[in-house]
């Protein structure tokens, strides 16, 4: 038999189906919505794992999901930078620091066994000490070897963890759509080609995805601006948006499958009211033919 929501279609057995229904006749929508999903149940926290942990945005995502309730994993490659920037005292898996590299596959699979989600913020890093726009990238650390071949190792990882369950947030990039995209061109790295490979990765795989495209990154404090969603490269990028708000996009999608589930979206700032509630801009990035949020048996 099969459950679907707009945008997710998964075979469910028919202990967990009556489950399903039962949820159904008691108006429980969301919770057979997140059953269905495989999401952890009501009043349980879930587990995250957040790959690049101790970059900036990636740092800003674990705090969002601590400050959201979550159970938070950190991935990370070096335990004594985590440390200084994660604020861990032993900083070792009794802690949730996981040691790692998302260029070694077998590093992955223990920080993903048990997680109900991921959070990917790991991208690759140039080299600018030369002064932009003479970048470069280190051997092995070109966005092909983070951003694509990276990318496919922690959903591999995550995806064979949970048996195709549980939901992964992506953070990639704006500018997807352009070939001549200046930062592609840093380093001969094509960076926006590879974060579109990894996109295409994550939505093959099966798993519920959510893929958020910000604009460029500030420091501006979270909560202070309007945050305004689109697709395709539509959105004025002149601006640049919070990291803290972008974190706080992660950490609900992470947490809330359910709303954020199947989205791949383009978000920035506008000059209107400060953004409050994360789970409209949500509602927000679905195409018309998306809006329903409903089950259909």
């Amino acid at each position: 038999s099969l459950v679907r929501n707009p945008l997710i279609a998964v075979s469910i057995e028919l202990p967990v189906l009556i489950i399903l229904f039962k949820m159904m006749k008691l108006g429980k929508l969301a919770a057979a919505a997140a059953l269905a999903v495989g999401v952890a149940a009501e009043g349980e926290a879930r587990t995250v794992v957040v790959t690049g942990a101790t970059g900036k945005l990636g740092h800003d995502v674990y705090k969002a999901l601590k400050a959201d309730g979550a159970n938070v994993r950190a991935f990370v490659r070096d335990a004594k930078k985590a440390k200084d920037i994660l604020g861990c005292d032993k900083c070792d898996e009794s802690e949730g620091i996981f040691e790692g590299d998302v260029t070694k596959p077998d590093t992955l699979a223990k920080v993903m066994e048990g997680a109900d989600a991921l959070a990917i913020v790991t991208a690759a890093q140039p080299d600018c000490s030369k002064g932009y726009p003479n970048c470069e990238y280190h051997k092995g650390a070109y966005p092909v070897d983070i951003d694509f071949h990276g990318g496919e190792a922690q959903i591999a990882a995550f995806a064979t963890a949970t048996k195709g369950k549980g939901s992964v947030v992506l953070c990639s990039a704006s500018g997807t759509t352009d070939p001549e995209n200046p930062l592609d061109k840093l380093g001969n790295g094509h960076i926006g080609f590879y974060k579109l490979n990894e996109e295409a990765a994550l939505m093959a795989s099966g798993l519920t995805f959510t893929i958020i495209k910000p604009c460029g990154l500030g420091d501006d404090e979270v909560g202070k601006s309007q945050i305004v969603v689109g697709h395709d490269d539509e959105l004025d990028k002149s601006q640049l948006i919070s990291r803290g708000d972008v974190a706080k996009l992660m950490s609900t999608a992470a947490l809330k499958p359910e709303v954020a589930g199947g989205l791949r979206f383009d978000v920035c700032v506008g000059t209107g009211a400060p953004t409050t509630d994360y789970s409209a801009v949500f509602h927000d990035a679905r195409f018309p033919w998306q809006k329903p949020n409903t089950i259909n048996v």
